[in-house]
Protein backbone atom coordinates (compact mmCIF):
# COMPACT_ATOMS: atom_id res chain seq x y z
CA UNK A 1 0.00 0.00 0.00
CA UNK A 2 2.91 2.22 0.91
CA UNK A 3 4.86 1.91 -2.71
CA UNK A 4 1.49 2.99 -4.35
CA UNK A 5 1.57 6.35 -2.62
CA UNK A 6 5.10 6.47 -3.47
CA UNK A 7 4.17 5.61 -7.07
CA UNK A 8 3.45 8.72 -9.40
CA UNK A 9 -0.23 7.36 -9.86
CA UNK A 10 -0.27 7.73 -6.27
CA UNK A 11 0.93 10.62 -5.56
CA UNK A 12 -1.26 12.53 -8.25
CA UNK A 13 -4.37 10.56 -6.66
CA UNK A 14 -3.59 12.36 -3.04
CA UNK A 15 -3.02 15.63 -4.77
CA UNK A 16 -6.17 15.37 -7.05
CA UNK A 17 -8.52 14.16 -5.11
CA UNK A 18 -7.77 12.68 -1.61
CA UNK A 19 -6.60 16.04 -0.21
CA UNK A 20 -9.36 18.20 -2.10
CA UNK A 21 -11.95 15.64 -0.56
CA UNK A 22 -10.11 16.47 2.74
CA UNK A 23 -10.43 20.32 2.21
CA UNK A 24 -14.36 19.85 1.91
CA UNK A 25 -15.34 17.91 4.53
CA UNK A 26 -12.93 19.37 6.78
CA UNK A 27 -14.35 22.75 5.59
CA UNK A 28 -18.21 21.76 5.66
CA UNK A 29 -17.14 20.06 9.53
CA UNK A 30 -15.84 23.64 10.54
CA UNK A 31 -19.10 24.73 9.02
CA UNK A 32 -21.60 22.78 11.26
CA UNK A 33 -19.64 23.22 14.47
CA UNK A 34 -20.06 26.74 14.19
CA UNK A 35 -23.77 26.72 13.14
CA UNK A 36 -23.88 23.66 16.26
CA UNK A 37 -21.56 26.54 18.59
CA UNK A 38 -24.15 29.33 17.62
CA UNK A 39 -27.23 27.28 17.76
CA UNK A 40 -26.51 26.44 21.44
CA UNK A 41 -24.98 30.05 22.43
CA UNK A 42 -28.10 31.33 21.23
CA UNK A 43 -30.17 28.66 23.39
CA UNK A 44 -28.26 29.55 26.56
CA UNK A 45 -28.63 33.06 26.05
CA UNK A 46 -32.56 32.68 25.05
CA UNK A 47 -32.90 30.73 28.88
CA UNK A 48 -30.79 32.96 30.60
CA UNK A 49 -33.13 36.08 29.77
CA UNK A 50 -36.08 33.75 30.33
CA UNK A 51 -34.71 33.05 33.90
CA UNK A 52 -34.08 36.72 34.66
CA UNK A 53 -37.34 38.17 33.31
CA UNK A 54 -39.22 35.30 35.48
CA UNK A 55 -37.07 36.55 38.31
CA UNK A 56 -37.88 39.86 37.79
CA UNK A 57 -41.95 39.38 37.62
CA UNK A 58 -41.85 37.00 40.27
CA UNK A 59 -39.95 39.51 42.50
CA UNK A 60 -42.37 42.29 41.06
CA UNK A 61 -45.31 39.81 42.29
CA UNK A 62 -43.85 39.34 45.79
CA UNK A 63 -43.76 42.90 46.23
CA UNK A 64 -47.27 43.54 45.88
CA UNK A 65 -48.56 40.75 46.85
CA UNK A 66 -46.54 42.20 50.83
CA UNK A 67 -48.03 45.64 50.31
CA UNK A 68 -51.13 44.27 49.96
CA UNK A 69 -51.07 41.64 53.10
CA UNK A 70 -48.86 44.47 55.40
CA UNK A 71 -50.61 47.64 54.17
CA UNK A 72 -53.21 47.74 51.44
CA UNK A 73 -55.60 45.51 52.84
CA UNK A 74 -55.63 47.20 56.97
CA UNK A 75 -56.11 50.91 55.59
CA UNK A 76 -58.95 49.08 53.12
CA UNK A 77 -60.76 47.66 55.98
CA UNK A 78 -60.36 51.17 57.73
CA UNK A 79 -61.32 52.84 54.41
CA UNK A 80 -58.58 54.71 54.76
CA UNK A 81 -56.68 54.09 51.46
CA UNK A 82 -56.62 57.29 49.44
CA UNK A 83 -54.28 58.62 46.86
CA UNK A 84 -51.41 59.30 49.40
CA UNK A 85 -51.87 55.84 50.51
CA UNK A 86 -52.02 54.55 46.90
CA UNK A 87 -49.00 56.51 45.82
CA UNK A 88 -47.39 55.31 49.37
CA UNK A 89 -48.39 51.23 48.00
CA UNK A 90 -47.12 52.13 44.79
CA UNK A 91 -43.90 53.66 45.71
CA UNK A 92 -43.14 50.94 48.21
CA UNK A 93 -44.00 47.72 46.12
CA UNK A 94 -41.19 49.37 43.96
CA UNK A 95 -38.36 49.62 46.15
CA UNK A 96 -38.90 46.10 47.90
CA UNK A 97 -39.04 44.88 43.61
CA UNK A 98 -35.65 46.44 42.89
CA UNK A 99 -34.44 45.33 46.03
CA UNK A 100 -35.33 41.68 45.05
CA UNK A 101 -33.63 42.36 42.07
CA UNK A 102 -30.43 41.13 41.38
CA UNK A 103 -27.80 43.74 39.64
CA UNK A 104 -27.54 40.94 36.37
CA UNK A 105 -31.17 41.40 36.37
CA UNK A 106 -31.80 45.07 36.11
CA UNK A 107 -28.72 45.28 33.91
CA UNK A 108 -30.71 43.01 31.32
CA UNK A 109 -34.34 44.11 31.88
CA UNK A 110 -32.43 47.68 30.75
CA UNK A 111 -31.10 46.23 27.46
CA UNK A 112 -34.47 44.64 27.08
CA UNK A 113 -36.52 47.36 27.86
CA UNK A 114 -34.32 50.45 27.66
CA UNK A 115 -35.85 51.38 30.90
CA UNK A 116 -36.12 49.84 34.27
CA UNK A 117 -38.27 51.82 35.97
CA UNK A 118 -40.83 51.89 33.24
CA UNK A 119 -41.09 48.60 32.96
CA UNK A 120 -41.28 48.08 36.90
CA UNK A 121 -44.31 50.61 36.49
CA UNK A 122 -46.26 48.80 34.10
CA UNK A 123 -45.67 45.17 35.83
CA UNK A 124 -46.76 47.04 39.29
CA UNK A 125 -49.96 48.26 37.85
CA UNK A 126 -50.34 44.80 36.40
CA UNK A 127 -49.93 42.91 38.77
CA UNK A 128 -52.27 45.14 41.18
CA UNK A 129 -55.00 45.16 38.34
CA UNK A 130 -54.64 41.17 39.05
CA UNK A 131 -54.61 41.16 42.47
CA UNK A 132 -57.50 43.27 42.40
CA UNK A 133 -59.56 40.80 40.08
CA UNK A 134 -58.84 38.46 42.72
CA UNK A 135 -60.52 40.18 45.61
Amino acid sequence: MVEFFNSEIGRALVTTVILPVITIVGGMLVVFLKKKASEITKRIENETIQNYVNQANEAVLQAVDYMFQTYVDSLKKKGEFGPEAQKHAFEEAKKIALSLLTQEAKDLLQQLYNDVNLWLDTKIEQAVKQNKLLQ
